[in-house]
């Protein structure tokens, strides 16, 4: 029999300029990567502070009173949406006698459980080592390793922290050079494709739709209903419809065909271990030749997820213009959840999205047509749009 799920409560600090719907919608989101990772959500809580506490970052009243609400409950992880350092973490589990995971832990925890090859297991190990090296507890100092010489002159020698300490920093040098052969195993295959084959890569948001684009494309893929189901890049050959001639109109018998690649799926406050770590697999999407970004365009937080997933493209080298910048198709899936008036006003604020649903086929044909007329050739100028741009920087 399957144990039952460990139960969490939520927690989320909001300061004076924040606002409440926006925090809300992070818990909510949070909530959803919980239950990802495979915890029973128990209750979700706005703690309300001016200021960043230091030591425990929430208030130490306000996390004992949450406490004892809770643990009576059966509650016994306490899962925050801020990004909380080593001391906090470990004074947080003190006053509240709970275990302390913070965004970045929890996302960490959801990769390792889906990660599946050699490589990413790899990528995600490293985002590991990387994270928990400064976390560290000094729970090993009794152990510590006397110098030697007459008298034991010279002190106290290494303590267990800094032999583990210097046990991860070696395990992260071995798993940086085992990535760095993986990349190039991965950059073999890529020059042992078929050429003049054009490659694209679906982006986005993660749980928007991507590998069900995927399969609506080339007939291949799994889509899950999971934040994360995809870590690993997969590779697919499309169909894109017969070769025509637009003088004539008359067609070829030589189909035409691309290379579809589904990529992992970003989310706010990504952890900047997991972009580095991952460079090989997201160099999947710096090389293509075209993206088709893809948002969930039922989803409320539409368009702030848009603009995560343009500075995250931003991030690991894709700028939306310049001599380098790639041709880009927006694709708003889901839309069968959509009214007509709801349509209509997604038409007006992306004039050039196409409208899908990877479900039922609506739309495919339309991306077909883009990549078919659009690839091998040059982009055509186009007119960028907000979430592609970076955020103006305020005036000193």
């Amino acid at each position: 029999m399957d144990p039952s799920p460990l139960r969490c409560l939520l927690i989320a600090r909001q300061g004076p300029g924040d606002r409440d719907d926006l925090t809300q919608d992070h818990l909510l989101e949070l909530a959803e990567l919980a239950r990802s990772c495979g915890f029973d959500v128990h209750a979700r809580r706005v703690l309300k502070r001016a200021e960043i506490a230091s030591k425990t970052f929430y208030g130490s009243g306000q996390l004992q009173a949450l406490a004892e609400e809770v643990t009576r409950q059966g509650v016994s992880h306490l899962i925050c949406d801020d990004e909380l350092r080593g001391s906090q973490v470990n004074a947080i589990e003190k006053l509240t006698g709970l275990i302390c995971l913070d965004r970045t832990g929890l996302i960490l925890s959801i990769f390792e459980q889906r990660a599946q090859t050699r490589e990413a297991k790899a990528q995600v190990e490293l985002a590991r080592c990387e994270y928990e090296l400064p976390r560290l507890k000094g729970a090993w100092t009794h152990l510590e390793r006397q110098g030697g010489g007459v008298g034991l002159r010279g002190g106290p020698g290494e303590t267990q922290i800094e032999v583990d300490r210097r046990m991860i920093r070696t395990r992260i040098s071995q798993l940086k050079r085992e990535l760095t052969h993986l990349e190039q195993v991965r950059e073999t295959q890529r020059q042992g494709r078929p050429k003049g084959l054009p490659r694209v890569a679906l982006v986005g948001y993660t749980n928007a739709g991507k590998t069900s684009l995927l399969k609506a494309l080339t007939g291949e893929g799994e889509p899950r209903d999971l934040l994360f189901a995809t870590l690993d890049t997969t590779t697919r050959k499309a169909w894109l419809g017969q070769e025509f001639d637009p003088e004539t109109g008359e067609t070829t018998l030589v189909p035409t065909h691309c290379l579809v690649a589904d990529t992992v799926g970003f989310i706010r406050k990504l952890p900047h271990q997991l972009v580095a770590a991952f460079r090989s697999t997201l160099g999947e999407v710096r090389t293509a030749d075209a993206l088709l970004v893809v948002a969930d365009a039922a989803h409320p937080d539409l368009e702030d997820h848009l603009k995560v997933v343009g500075a995250t493209l931003r991030e690991i080298g894709c700028e939306p213009e310049g001599i380098e910048a790639q041709p880009r198709l927006l694709v708003l899936n889901q839309v069968d959840r959509l009214h007509r008036p709801q349509k209509l006003d997604l038409k007006k604020r992306h004039p050039g999205a196409v409208q899908a649903c990877a479900v039922d086929g609506a739309g495919v044909d339309e991306i077909r047509l883009w990549l078919r007329e659009l690839i091998p050739g040059p982009p055509g100028p186009r007119i960028l749009e907000d979430w592609e741009l970076p955020e103006p920087t305020a005036a000193p």
